[in-house]
């Protein structure tokens, strides 16, 4: 399975797993839930237990509705197939063609170590959030699981949201039509909805809902810083995870008004309203919850796409990610953040300028930082720096500030098979490696296979992923020593070929960014 990409967007991640051989057999006893019982199967000393809903279905009044609780159930729930996906763009090449899709997604899928199952001890939870620019992506895909978490001792959850612009959206009369009710931010509330449904039901799957880590890349990233400097997500999780969370430090988008480097979601709003001939009246709440999901997708599709991150809306999100970082007001839980080392990978072959990316950064200050780069060097690094090493960098300094440790990350390992062929790991190439099985980076079936170094840096990698979902330190036996990012030392971790700890490469860009941010957030 390879990543989607798609122009001035993040990509598509695949979950991840090592292939079960093992016959399928059914788990030996129903599952309580809020809801009610479930019934899963057992794959190779894993319980599995798909497609279970952790929230009603977002459609008809729904649409554009906090989330609310799943329907109880008379019957056992038959959690043995995945369930719908939620509505996305399906254009080639689209690694999810033929599977379901639908409003009714909010669905989410439980991984669970056989021993912990059976009655022993409670085991960590890792609940993952797929990247994909809020846009594409499926917390379920068929055949790519991830049993190799499992297997070293963490239940693992992975769950469904709202995309596109069913789950980033306002209207004007939509807005007026739900005083009180928190807007705009619904694939945000889908998830804290997920990881409040965890905390009150992964006990009975063999669970500690004490031991939590949200973990996530590329939008899945975003979302967990976002979820960091989200109030109703407070205690629902104890460590936090972020791989390339794509953000600008000085926030994206607004709910409504003028200003921003983007279309404010109201005026967004309207201009896809009006695209579908629907005024800004009384009747344009009701007129727009019945279109087919079909007709907002393709209404996306015609666009370059905007930024779908969540905005500030004054309840869901009350502030900016940095501000709420910078002021101390961020989930005080164990954090570790990183990025790989070209994630400029994800231009692709688009020759962009440098004006498209300052968005109203002093293109003067910035060639001056950047000295020595010609234009084509100098756009993707800074794509790299602004987007990606310079937030991570940010925020894992912002931890002190709430007396709670931070590790930071630099991905540079090459399969062995590409080496030489690219000029670094790309964009979402860490996942795999994250989820303990490096064949899913493979491109195309004319790729080569995993080598043994290739899955050894795998083990690495995921060893230091489930340390910390277990202890909050990635640190552990066997395993080169990770040191705390502190702003006084800046050291990171280098998972490359050789795993070392250094400073981050840039020092010099890396301070230019500092120097941005202290003016856009203001000085300690």
């Amino acid at each position: 399975m390879r990543p989607l990409t798609r122009p001035g967007g993040l990509a598509l991640l695949c979950i991840v797993m090592t292939s079960v051989s093992a016959q399928t057999a059914p788990t030996p006893r129903v599952i309580p839930t809020a809801e009610g019982g479930v019934t899963g199967q057992m794959l190779g000393g894993v319980a599995v237990f798909r497609g279970v809903p952790y929230a009603a279905a977002p459609e008809g009044e729904r649409r554009w509705q906090p989330p609310q609780p799943a329907a109880h159930r008379d019957t056992v729930l038959d959690a043995t197939a995945f369930g719908t996906i939620c509505p996305q763009s399906r254009r080639a090449p689209y690694p999810l063609a033929g599977v379901p899709m639908g409003e009714d997604c909010l669905k989410l899928n439980i991984y669970v170590p056989a021993g912990a199952f059976d009655g022993g001890k409670r085991v960590p939870v890792m609940v993952w959030i797929h990247g994909g620019s809020y846009r594409w992506g499926a917390g379920s895909w068929p055949g790519a699981e991830p049993f190799a978490l499992a297997h070293k001792g963490v239940a693992v959850v992975t769950i469904n949201y709202r995309l596109d612009r069913l789950g980033l959206f306002a209207h004007p009369a939509l807005s007026a039509s739900m005083a009180g009710v928190p807007l705009a931010n619904y694939a945000l509330m889908d998830q804290v909805a997920a990881l409040r449904w965890v905390r009150d039901n992964i006990a009975a799957f063999g669970g500690d809902p004490a031991r939590v880590t949200v973990f996530g890349q590329s939008a899945g990233g975003v979302s967990v810083t976002t979820l960091m400097a989200t109030p109703s997500a407070g205690g629902l999780f104890q460590a936090a995870i972020a791989q390339s969370g794509a953000a600008r430090i000085e926030g994206d988008r607004r709910l409504r008004g003028d200003g921003g480097p983007f279309l404010s979601l109201e005026a967004d709003g309207l201009q896809m309203a009006a695209s579908f001939g629907i005024a800004n009246d009384r009747e344009a709440p009701a007129r727009l919850r019945a279109l087919p999901t079909d007709r907002i997708i393709a209404y996306s599709e015609k666009e370059m796409p905007n930024s779908m991150n969540p905005v500030v809306d004054g309840q869901v999100l009350p502030d900016d990610i940095a501000r709420t970082f910078r002021a101390g007001r961020q989930q005080p839980v164990p954090f570790l953040s990183g990025t790989t080392n070209w994630e400029a990978s994800l231009l692709g072959s688009y020759e962009f300028k440098l004006k498209d990316m300052l968005r109203g950064e002093d293109p003067a200050a910035v060639r001056q930082a950047y000295a020595g780069l010609d234009e084509a060097t100098l756009v993707r690094t800074w794509f790299m720096d602004m987007l990606f090493r310079g937030p991570a960098r940010f925020l894992a300094g912002e931890m002190s500030s709430v007396g709670k440790p931070a590790w930071f990350y630099e991905f540079s390992y090459v399969t062995e098979g590409r080496r030489g062929s690219v000029p670094g790991a790309a964009h979402s190439d860490d996942v795999a490696f994250a989820f303990g099985d490096p064949g899913m980076n493979r491109r195309s079936r004319a790729d080569t296979l995993p080598t043994a170094a290739d899955r050894r840096m795998a083990e690495v990698v995921s060893g230091y992923w489930v340390n910390f979902a277990k202890h909050g330190d990635p640190n552990g036996p066997g395993l080169p020593h990770w040191p705390r990012y502190e702003r006084g030392t800046d050291l990171m971790l280098d998972l490359g070929t050789q795993v070392a700890v250094r400073k981050p490469a840039r020092a010099e860009q890396l301070r230019f960014l500092d120097g941005l941010y202290e003016t856009a957030l203001g000085t300690r």
